[in-house]
């Protein structure tokens, strides 16, 4: 039997595309470039923020590195003053993870989004639940699809790989799942749709077929 379950955040737990699109577009304004639809954001997501913006931002590849530092920095700013206005947990997750706490599992999270808006948003929207870890992206630190720090968590819990399921909505989350020698769970309700996660080991379209997974 299964004893944890790590979540991917956004396009998993939450749909957080209308917070990240708004804040990018804010970037975009104040430098007079062109603004992306939400559709078109749903696209640059899965890598963090730097991919995001090297791809909604024409030019930001070919910046110093110090000033795509400060777009970075100035994205979480003004992400995380404005993460709660419209993201909003998935229908089905709050009771998925009600579900998975009363039968004991353990229960992380391990996303690509900077550390501040992980923690801000997981704290508040799912203040009900206990989150073993909650891990974001961390200036020099592995991202996904490196499970190491995931890895290293697991290891403090004294879970094993084998003992635990991924559950995300992204290429990066199935090949995280797969270098870790977790079970990959991969959901079709986020930003890419299922063909995303093509490779998982199981392919769930409700939160609560997560719970079938023993």
């Amino acid at each position: 039997m299964k004893k944890a379950f790590i979540f991917d955040l956004d396009g998993t737990l939450t749909n957080s595309i209308y917070d990240i699109g708004d804040s990018v577009n804010y970037l975009l304004t104040q430098r007079g470039l062109p603004l992306h639809s939400y559709d078109e954001y749903q696209t640059y997501m899965g890598m963090g923020i730097n991919v995001t913006l090297s791809k909604a931002m024409p030019g930001y590849d070919d910046l110093p590195e110090e000033e795509k530092a400060a777009l970075r920095k100035a994205y979480t700013a003004h992400n995380e003053e404005h993460c709660l206005d419209k993201t909003r947990p998935y229908e089905g997750i709050p009771d998925a993870l009600k579900a998975l706490e009363e039968r004991g599992m353990v229960m992380g999270i391990f996303s690509n989004k900077p550390q501040p808006l992980v923690t801000k948003i997981a704290t508040f929207l799912f203040k009900d639940f206990t989150f073993a870890f909650m891990l974001g992206d961390v200036e020099g630190a592995p991202m996904k699809p490196d499970p190491a720090r995931m890895l290293a968590e697991l290891e403090k819990l004294g879970i094993s790989a084998a003992d635990s399921v991924f559950v995300g909505d992204g290429k990066p989350d199935v090949v995280t799942a797969k270098r870790a020698g977790m079970f990959a769970c991969g959901v079709s309700w986020g930003f890419k749709g299922p063909e995303e996660v093509e490779g998982a080991d199981i392919i769930v379209s409700h939160p609560r077929e997560i719970l079938d997974i023993t």
